[in-house]
């Protein structure tokens, strides 16, 4: 059952229908608050098994522009002039549960950058009862982080050809706290100061010692002193394992 948000058609997929109903509401809000409307005029969050980068899976977040996907005409019902986005945010039943891992969803894989989309193929199952406690806070960070980064894409703040494929991974790590910033000074649920420090520290001191320098770079990034992914990247070169 998808939810509309004026032209925007909203949709939350999972194995488990009692987990997509306490999910939905939440990326309706999510949604509302960032008017993904002016940019998207479909969007998708699909709850599903992902593959893991260590112990913590990884949302892959897929983006299309176009309202004519794989040779098809645009869905009934959708206004052929406004909005040209289509979105899909892959996340795993463990993001939303309790004991997940907090840091989950930090590391966006390859395909964010790519914005290739991939069509969503749900099969029916048999659905059995949620296999934890649902963490309401947490699932609004998420979503409010992710929706915030589809929006950058589609606003062309972000351009995918022009990240090297070596500072992907880098890249990554560094526009995460400018959107945690943003989202912070907005009012708006993300991911903490404290919990993207750690984000920045684990990936950038395992190629060296973090400097005050460094540390000023971050909160640069935090603050929004650093805007635009001209200027991210240029800053990736002062980093550890960057240049």
């Amino acid at each position: 059952m998808a939810a509309g948000s004026g032209t925007l058609r909203l949709d939350c997929q999972a194995l488990n229908p009692e987990l997509a109903g306490l999910i939905r509401p939440l990326l309706m809000e999510a949604a509302g608050s960032l008017e993904l409307a002016a940019h998207f005029f479909s969007f998708t969050l699909v709850v599903d098994d992902l593959p893991g980068v260590g112990e913590a899976p990884v949302p892959w977040l897929h983006l299309a522009e176009g309202r004519k996907r794989e040779g098809r005409q645009p869905e009934d019902g959708l206004p052929q002039e406004g909005p040209n986005w289509h979105g899909e945010l892959f996340c795993a039943e463990t993001h939303f549960l309790e004991g997940a891992v907090a840091d989950a969803g930090l590391l966006p894989g390859p395909e964010i950058w790519d914005a290739v989309l991939r069509p969503v193929e749900a099969e029916p199952t048999e659905a059995g009862p949620i296999g934890g406690t649902f963490r309401e806070a947490a699932a609004r960070r998420l979503l409010h982080h992710e929706l915030l980064t589809a929006r950058d894409w589609a606003r062309r703040e972000l351009v995918g050809a022009a990240i090297p494929r070596q500072a992907v991974e880098s890249f990554a790590v560094v526009w995460a706290v400018t959107v945690d910033g943003r989202l912070h000074r907005l009012g708006l649920p993300g991911y903490s100061m404290a919990e993207r420090r750690n984000r920045f520290s684990r990936h950038f001191s395992s190629a060296g010692v973090l400097l005050p320098d460094h540390w000023e770079i971050f909160q640069s990034l935090w603050d929004g002193a650093v805007a635009g992914w001209p200027d991210v990247l240029a800053l990736l070169r002062h980093l550890p394992g960057s240049s």
